[in-house]
């Protein structure tokens, strides 16, 4: 990638992804030593289908992604992560509803198949970035959800259950990723541990709601992502 010009990032996500945008960009400008133009669409409850509509110009578009497709036009660098809540498929419904916020209710459906809808989803947005970006080179990361409801988990008995939830979910933005060579970054192995059963909270990386990651939290994913390297992704 040049150095000699602003990089433009561009950060989709939702709440989860509250305070990266900032905590990337300095970890960018400290390790290339370019200056950073943010584009910041970490949203409430952004869903890889409200992305879709969004790109497509389709169906409900949010007010609060105003300006999206040029944004992802002009990005050097890209990171993205929407929530499967939309992409689902009726006869394979998955549900994760009871390990969101402290309800601590085991999901009846979260199998690998479940969330065949939301790999295609995750892929097609991947692919329309490239074509998007029409062949110019492009940084582009790729990232899970993490558990900050851990303790909850533990004392609703449905650890075992939500785990196997979170783990099917994340391996399946890990596979969409894959398919288009672009790095992956687990936030639930860096926020839960590599075995998925350590707590957030406790380690002082989620703000005082219980939910969202706060400066220390975004700082720790903005150097892991650093770490990930700054070579553009080639197109497909």
């Amino acid at each position: 990638m040049p150095t000699d010009k602003d990089w433009h990032l561009v950060v989709i996500g939702d709440s989860t992804l509250w305070g990266l945008g900032d905590a990337y960009a300095a970890q960018i400008e400290k390790d290339v030593g370019v200056k950073i133009v943010l584009k910041d669409y970490a949203v409430p409850d952004l869903s890889v289908s409200q992305v879709i509509n969004a790109l497509k110009q389709e169906g409900t578009i949010r007010g609060d992604l105003s300006g999206f497709s040029a944004a992802i036009s002009d990005a050097d660098v890209l990171m993205l992560y929407g929530n499967p809540r939309d992409s689902v498929i009726p006869e394979n419904p998955g549900d994760v509803e009871g390990c969101l916020y402290d309800i601590g209710l085991p999901p009846k459906i979260c199998n690998p198949a479940s969330f065949e809808k939301y790999i295609t989803d995750l892929k097609w947005v991947w692919g329309e970035i490239f074509r998007m970006r029409n062949g110019k080179p492009t940084i582009l990361r790729a990232m899970d959800f993490p558990n900050p409801w851990i303790s909850t988990w533990y004392e609703t008995d449905t650890y075992l259950a939500c785990k196997r939830c979170w783990e099917n979910g994340s391996n399946a933005v890990r596979l969409a990723a894959e398919a288009y060579h672009i790095p992956f970054l687990s936030r639930y192995d860096a926020y839960n541990g590599v075995n998925h059963d350590e707590d957030p909270r406790e380690k002082g990386y989620i703000r005082s709601d219980g939910n969202h990651p706060n400066t220390l939290g975004a700082q720790v994913i903005g150097e892991l992502v650093g770490q990930l390297g700054y070579e553009p992704v080639p197109p497909p």
